[in-house]
């Protein structure tokens, strides 16, 4: 074995996990690499670099669609990274919906990447790709589905700026499943909790309702315009009006847009809502699991 063979098998790289591999954690995935997330609107596109220590860094945003923002930043986003790995957040064109007895187990999201039609059954649409977060306590579960051909076009620009894509998300979907997480981990022990709760990321909103610990309700719009106040609130009162009387109302958001988000608190806050967005939510998000 030559003396080059021998150091590369003693090196720490060698237990470094394949940055390929999807059901890592991205701050497991690029430990000790810069990696870039990039995160698109309909009409804008944002972005926060991870230093080589985990730690969120350079970023930006620009207004246009993102065929023609990606050129432009070619150079920026590859210095950004190692190797020009990237995690993308799309945030339009997709559907959030709650669906009942979808299949379980260990290699469920695996599966749902590879063979999405033998986890979805007759949902299964070719034209889409499919993301699922499962209720930890009943049978139902929000299923996200995106359009395939948007997915395709984002790689084919990235690919040709040379970035190298590593993931590709929605944004708001996982802020949703995060905060659901929290919320049921802080009500553990206790009642059944019961809430509504609204999320908002570049343009795209989705509202939960859940009563005495089940999924009732979901509605979502994604790829709003410059309505979305008036459209937020035509589509997330009829839930919080069906709600019981004294229903915790919480609201998250990636923090961007700190008008609209400013505007729509006005309102939630009649109906005592409570603001839990947090600083970088979406890039501690989409960076760490």
């Amino acid at each position: 074995m030559l003396t080059e063979e021998i150091k590369s098998v003693l090196s720490f790289a060698a237990f470094r996990p394949d940055v390929d591999d999807a059901d890592i954690p991205w701050a497991k995935r690029f430990e000790g690499r810069k990696s870039l997330l990039i995160n698109i609107g309909r009409s804008q596109t944002s972005w926060r670099a991870i230093d080589k220590k985990g730690v969120l860094v350079d970023g930006g945003v620009q207004e246009d669609e993102f065929a023609d923002v990606a050129p432009q930043r070619a150079d920026e986003w590859r210095g950004l990274t190692d190797g020009g790995w990237c995690g993308v957040s799309v945030n339009h064109r997709f559907i959030i919906s709650l669906e009942n007895n979808m299949m379980r187990g260990e290699n469920c999201i695996s599966l749902l990447r590879t063979n999405p039609r033998a986890v979805l059954g007759p949902k299964f649409d070719r034209g889409k790709r499919y993301a699922i977060s499962h209720h930890p306590e009943a049978a139902t579960s929000m299923l996200l589905a995106v359009e395939d051909s948007m997915i395709k076009v984002t790689e084919d620009i990235l690919k040709s700026i040379g970035l190298r894509p590593a993931r590709v998300c929605s944004g708001l979907f996982a802020m949703m499943e995060h905060t659901v997480m929290k919320l049921d981990a802080e009500n553990r022990g206790s009642a059944p909790a019961s809430f509504v709760l609204i999320a908002s990321c570049e343009g795209s909103i989705a509202a939960l309702c859940q009563q005495d610990g089940q999924w009732r309700d979901l509605r979502c719009r994604s790829g709003l315009g410059q309505e979305m106040v008036e459209t937020t609130l035509q589509i997330v009162s009829p839930l919080v009006a069906k709600a019981p009387p004294g229903t915790p109302v919480y609201y998250v958001s990636d923090g961007q847009d700190e008008k609209f988000r400013s505007q729509l608190m006005e309102h939630l806050e009649k109906v005592g809502a409570r603001d839990l967005t947090e600083p970088d939510l979406l890039w501690q998000v989409i960076g760490t699991y």
